[in-house]
C-alpha cells in the first residue's frame, strides 16, 4: 500500500480524530470529517495510486461491496425516493472503504483516532449528565439524555473505548492508566444512567470472551473448561434469581374469591379480576372505588381529572398502578394514604414505587420484567422492545421465504415490512411496527441469499485469511452483537461506526496480530 507523506499523514491524522470526535455526539461532525477525508484522498493518494493500494486490500474491497450491493440491486426497487435515502445514509460505506483501504495506517495514528474517540465518549457523557441534573422534571425517558445520536449506536463507540483501554493498558503510564481506570469507570456509570442494556451485554461478552481465551493461552485446556462453568454457572443464577423475582413482583397470593364488597365509606367496590396485572404482588385492577378515586385525586392534586368514562385518563391509570404497588385500595383511603412526594411522583408520570426506588440498570431490568408480565397477559409485543423484536423478525421471515433469492431491492424494506403487518393483521400498535432489528435478516430481505451471505462473509473474512488482532477482533464482536439485534448500518451512527472501524483495521499495522502484542 501507498505511504503518504509526513505532510498529509498529519491532515489524514486530523480528519480521523475529527470523524472519531464527532462519532459519539453529533452526525454534522461525522459527515463534514467524511466528505473533508475524501477530498483529501482525491488530492493524495488520488484516485489512480488509491485503486492500485487498495485492489490488494481484500478487506476493504469487500466493504465496499457492501456498498455496490445497494446499486446493483436498485434493478429490483419500486421505491426509489427511499432507495437514495438509503444510498446516501451508507454512502460511509463506500468513503471509507475507498479512502482507509487504499492508505497505511501507523500505530500512533490509531492510538491518537482512538483517544479521540475516549475524547469523544467523554463529551457524550458530560451532555447526558448536565441533562440529567438540569431536568426540571424527572424525565423516564433515558434515551433523551443522548441527544445527538443513539444511545445503542453509543454503547458500541463506549464498549469499542473500553476494549481500546485494555489493549493499551500494558504499554501506557501510570498517569495513562489512571485516566484510562477513569474513563471505563465513567462509561460503566454512564452505562447504568441510560440504561444500556445493549451496552452491558456486549461488554459482559467482550470479557467472557477475553477471560475465556487469557484462561486457555495461560492454564491450558482445564482452565478454559473450568472458566465456562463459572460463567455458566453465573448464567444459571442469574436465571433462578430472574424467575423468583417474576414471581415476588408479578405474581399474587390475593384470594380473588374473597375481596371486600365496600370501601371504608360504604361505596362499591369494582374489581375487574380478568385483567390479571400485578404490580409487586397486588393485583393492579382489585378494590376500585371511581368516585371516591377521583375526588380524592382531585383534593390532593393540580393536575385534575375527569369523571367522564369516555375521557382518556392517564393520570388515573398511573394512578391506580401507583396505589396497587404500595399495596394500598384505590379509593378515598388509599389515595389519602399517599404521601405529598409520592403525589408528586404520579403528576410526573411515574405508574409504580418501583420507579422512584429503582433507576438506572435495576430500573431497566425490572421494566423488562413487567414486559414479559404484559404480554403474557395481553399477547401484545407494544412498546416492549425486546419482544418487539420477536414479531419483527418474525415478519422478516416471512418476507424472506416470499423473496429468498434476490429479495424485494433496496428501497422496498420499509414499505414491505408495512405491508406484511397489515396482511397478517399485527396487534402492534402503528408506531410500533418497525423493520427487522436484525442487520442479518435486513440485508436478506433486501438483496436475498447473495446480499445476506455476503454481509456474513465481510464479517468473517478476517478471520478466515488473515489473524486479525486484538482490536479488530473485538470491533468484530461488537458489530456481529449489535447487528443481532439492530439495523445497525441501517443510521448514519451505525454505518460510519462500523465502515470506519472496519476500514481504519483492515489496513492498518494493527490489523493482524502480528503487527503488536496482542
Amino acid at each position: 500500500m501507498q505511504q503518504h507523506t509526513n505532510r498529509y499523514t498529519h491532515f489524514y491524522t486530523v480528519l480521523l480524530c475529527l470523524i472519531a470526535v464527532g462519532m459519539p455526539n453529533l452526525n454534522i461532525l461525522m459527515s463534514i470529517g467524511s466528505i473533508l477525508l475524501f477530498v483529501l484522498w482525491l488530492i493524495y493518494p488520488g484516485p489512480v495510486k488509491g485503486w492500485n493500494s487498495l485492489r490488494k486490500n481484500k478487506g476493504a474491497l469487500m466493504l465496499i461491496g457492501l456498498y455496490l450491493i445497494h446499486i446493483v440491486w436498485l434493478w429490483n426497487t419500486d421505491d426509489y425516493f427511499y432507495a437514495w435515502k438509503d444510498l446516501r445514509i451508507k454512502l460511509p460505506i463506500l468513503i471509507f472503504g475507498l479512502v482507509l483501504g487504499s492508505v497505511t495506517l501507523s500505530r500512533k495514528q490509531i492510538k491518537l483516532t482512538f483517544l479521540a474517540l475516549a475524547t469523544g465518549v467523554w463529551i457524550a457523557s458530560f451532555t447526558g449528565y448536565y441533562l440529567y441534573f438540569t431536568s426540571v422534571n424527572p424525565d423516564l425517558d433515558y434515551r433523551s439524555l443522548v441527544p445527538g445520536i443513539s444511545h445503542i449506536r453509543l454503547s458500541l463507540m463506549m464498549v469499542m473505548v473500553v476494549a481500546t483501554v485494555i489493549y493499551y493498558w500494558r504499554e501506557i503510564e501510570i498517569s495513562w492508566r489512571i485516566a484510562a481506570g477513569v474513563t471505563v469507570a465513567n462509561i460503566l456509570v454512564f452505562f447504568n444512567l441510560i440504561q444500556s442494556a445493549t451496552g452491558i451485554i456486549i461488554l459482559l461478552t467482550l470479557f467472557v470472551c477475553i477471560s475465556l481465551i487469557f484462561a486457555r493461552r495461560q492454564y491450558g485446556s482445564r482452565a478454559l473448561g473450568w472458566t465456562a462453568c463459572v460463567f455458566a454457572l453465573l448464567i444459571f443464577f442469574f436465571g433462578v434469581s430472574s424467575y423468583y423475582y417474576y414471581q415476588k413482583q408479578f405474581t399474587s397470593d390475593e384470594i380473588l374469591t374473597d375481596l371486600p364488597a365496600t370501601t371504608a365509606l360504604g361505596n362499591t367496590y369494582s374489581h375487574y379480576t380478568e385483567a390479571g396485572y400485578v404490580e409487586n404482588g397486588t393485583y393492579v385492577f382489585n378494590n376500585i372505588c371511581e368516585g371516591e378515586l377521583m375526588a380524592a385525586w382531585n383534593e390532593r392534586s393540580d393536575l385534575k381529572v375527569s369523571y367522564d368514562p369516555k375521557l382518556d385518563e392517564p393520570v388515573i391509570g398511573a394512578l391506580i398502578r401507583y396505589l396497587s404497588s404500595k399495596h394500598l385500595t384505590k379509593d378515598r383511603q388509599g389515595v389519602m394514604a399517599l404521601s405529598a412526594a409520592d403525589i408528586e411522583w404520579i403528576e410526573a408520570g411515574y405508574p409504580s414505587v418501583i420507579y422512584v426506588e429503582k433507576s438506572g440498570l435495576a430500573l431497566r431490568y425490572h421494566t423488562m420484567m413487567f414486559g414479559i408480565h404484559q404480554y403474557a397477559i395481553s399477547g401484545n409485543a407494544s412498546g416492549i422492545s425486546f419482544l418487539q423484536r420477536m414479531v419483527y423478525w418474525q415478519a422478516a421471515i416471512g418476507l424472506i421465504r416470499r423473496h429468498p433469492v434476490v429479495g424485494i431491492g433496496t428501497g422496498d424494506v420499509k414499505k414491505a415490512f408495512y405491508d406484511i403487518y397489515e396482511e397478517e393483521h399485527s396487534n402492534l400498535e402503528p408506531q410500533y411496527r418497525n423493520r427487522a432489528h436484525n442487520q442479518f435478516l435486513t440485508f436478506f430481505v433486501s438483496f436475498g441469499v447473495a446480499g445476506f451471505l455476503l454481509f456474513i462473509a465481510v464479517l468473517l473474512y478476517p478471520f478466515i485469511f488473515s489473524r486479525p488482532g486484538f482490536l479488530f477482533s473485538a470491533f468484530l464482536l461488537i458489530a456481529f452483537l449489535s447487528c443481532l439485534t439492530e439495523d445497525t448500518l441501517e443510521t448514519q451512527a451505525g454505518v460510519t461506526f462500523f465502515a470506519f472501524f472496519y476500514g481504519l483495521f483492515s489496513s492498518s499495522e494493527m490489523g493482524t496480530t502480528s503487527a503488536g502484542a496482542d
